[in-house]
């Protein structure tokens, strides 16, 4: 069973899946822009990162989240002001 459909109730979660999944760029930027759209999220850079880790919470999302905050606190990145 695919992932997207464990997520059944939740069509943020499956967009998710669905940008996660995605192979070609224009696969990704489309189903990164459905997926802001579906969370009424806006803007750029920190604003969005924050507005969809506040708005997807569940494992799939959860892991990705702790690998770019490890990623961004390392201090080639000025533990996350320089991204």
């Amino acid at each position: 069973m695919s992932e997207v459909a464990e997520e059944p109730g939740n069509p943020a979660h499956a967009l998710f899946e669905r940008f996660l999944r995605a192979g070609e760029c224009r696969e990704v930027l489309g189903s990164f822009g459905e997926l802001c759209k579906q969370l009424g999220l806006q803007g750029n850079g920190l604003q969005l990162y924050h507005g969809l880790r506040a708005s997807l919470n569940y494992w799939s999302a959860k892991a990705l989240w702790s690998k770019l905050d490890k990623k961004a606190g390392h201090k080639d990145y000025n533990q996350g002001t320089a991204c």
